[in-house]
């Protein structure tokens, strides 16, 4: 949502209240090859205030993705953003509201990385105002390799901000958050039919063109499709495929590799080690909206009941504290402790309150695994915190000898957070939404946590020209 920045007040006026510039409408538009997509989000805002204002408009994206275009248009007047040092880009953004100039910043947040901010200065009175922001974003392979899933994030759920204790708007704005919004959006996206079987929407229903021979186009097969959730397309991949595809464009060209099961034991050095096994489970209270901690009690069981003999365990607990079931950072896997365990399960609840996942990862990396363990952290969470560069740079500390599958519940969970979770430890991240079976995804993190882990992977190949 695109707000308007409160203007200062004198001691006696009344508090004002929260203003927003009407958003008229949302595009994207996205081409897909292989693991790659270039998207485009076009948005419609229009002030109809008095006044000319300044507004600050914070939209989510993947943490991966690469900004490379931003277009603000009003009238017939077009303007093209440059590429600036934060400090400078906002020295120069303050300098031209000074001398009543329009001006516009596009800025990444520094704690979330998934939301980036726009303000939008001097919009006059009546107009309105047409941003164009295009990306380039990696996609994931998922399930054990069988598909490749496209995400355009739509919305932002509160965040917890530990600094804060509570709760707090993004990118430092004081907007209020909304469980609903009328807003409507349009998408079409081109995908690239090499190697790929058929396509599919878990989050809407959608139409497909066929009509087009190298690729084929998806389109809403509703008019009026709300902004209530994120975006999400899974591309099928044929079964008999090369694990190597080549996507060749003017300048530039691209290489995905996938490794298969084959490639991989090649590699492995058939070191025996003895895992352990540590749950982080969110306890705090946004776990109560949507079933998320009946999701975890479900998951939890499984993985209790799944657990290899001779490995080590041990479940912690966090919110605004965190609890550990044992005093030892794990113990034993045995019917005693399993027990103990199953206790606890049944009994989770949503209640520690807020979300400060930095501690109980502190605590792990103060106890460190022994020599011949290796330890998979299994992390359920709906993902709403605010300090995620933070703790995504202690979980680097830890990655080597710690790998992290973490599970992202929830309608809106912080999807860098989740994702940067597994991949600075070279573990693996899974999104869970609502009104979903959690076995397939239990049993797919647990499989992925029993196999050796490939690091510093070298590929060659020879190319018949000379590239530069």
């Amino acid at each position: 949502m695109l707000r308007i920045k409160s203007r200062l007040i004198a001691a006696n006026d009344l508090p004002e209240q929260p203003k927003y510039v009407p958003l008229k409408s949302v595009r994207v538009e996205g081409k897909i090859e292989s693991f790659a997509a270039d998207v485009t989000i076009k948005q419609v805002f229009r002030n109809d205030e008095t006044n000319p204002i300044e507004a600050v408009y914070c939209f989510p994206i993947e943490e991966q993705a690469a900004v490379y275009k931003f277009i603000a248009q009003i009238d017939d007047r077009q303007i093209e953003a440059d590429l600036k040092e934060k400090k400078e880009a906002q020295k120069e953004y303050n300098e031209a509201l000074q001398q009543g100039h329009g001006a516009y910043l596009l800025e990444q947040d520094e704690k979330s990385q998934d939301n980036f901010i726009i303000n939008i200065g001097a919009l006059p009175s009546g107009k309105e105002c047409h941003i164009t922001i295009s990306y380039v974003t990696e996609l994931d392979l998922i399930d054990n390799g069988q598909k490749i899933q496209f995400v355009v994030p739509t919305t932002i759920a509160p965040r917890y901000n530990p600094s804060k204790s509570g709760i707090s708007s993004p990118a430092g704005t004081t907007s209020q958050y909304v469980q609903s919004a009328p807003y409507t959006i349009d998408m079409q996206c081109e995908v690239g039919k090499t190697n790929v079987s058929r396509l599919s929407s878990p989050s809407h229903p959608v139409e497909l063109d066929l009509s087009q021979q190298d690729y084929y186009v998806v389109r809403f097969s509703q008019n009026q499709t709300h902004l209530d959730r994120d975006i999400l397309l899974d591309i099928h991949l044929n079964e008999q495929r090369s694990n190597t595809v080549l996507a060749i464009e003017q300048n530039a060209f691209m290489i995905s590799f996938t490794p298969n099961e084959q490639d991989c034991q090649r590699a492995m050095n058939n070191v025996e080690t003895t895992n352990e096994f540590v749950f982080i489970v969110d306890c705090s209270g946004s776990m109560r909206d949507e079933n998320k901690i009946g999701y975890v009690r479900q998951s939890m069981m499984l993985f209790l009941k799944s657990l290899p003999l001779n490995s080590y365990f041990n479940i912690i607990r966090f919110g605004s504290s965190h609890r550990s079931l044992f005093d030892q950072a794990t113990v034993i896997y045995n019917e005693e402790n399993s027990k103990k365990a199953a206790d606890l399960i049944k009994t989770m609840e949503a209640d520690l309150g807020g979300t400060e996942l930095l501690n109980p990862l502190k605590w792990l990396g103060e106890h460190p695994p022994q020599d011949g363990r290796s330890r998979q952290i299994f992390l359920l969470t709906d993902g709403e915190i605010s300090n995620v560069t933070e703790v995504l740079d202690l979980c680097r500390s830890m990655s080597k000898s710690s790998r992290i599958f973490s599970f992202g519940l929830g309608r809106s969970p912080s999807r860098s957070l989740v994702k940067g979770l597994a991949r600075s430890t070279n573990g693996r991240f899974c999104f869970i939404p609502p009104s979903t079976k959690v076995d397939t995804y239990v049993g797919q993190q647990l499989e992925k946590a029993l196999q050796s882990s490939i690091t510093n992977l070298e590929i060659k190949w020879n190319l018949p020209i000379q590239v530069t």
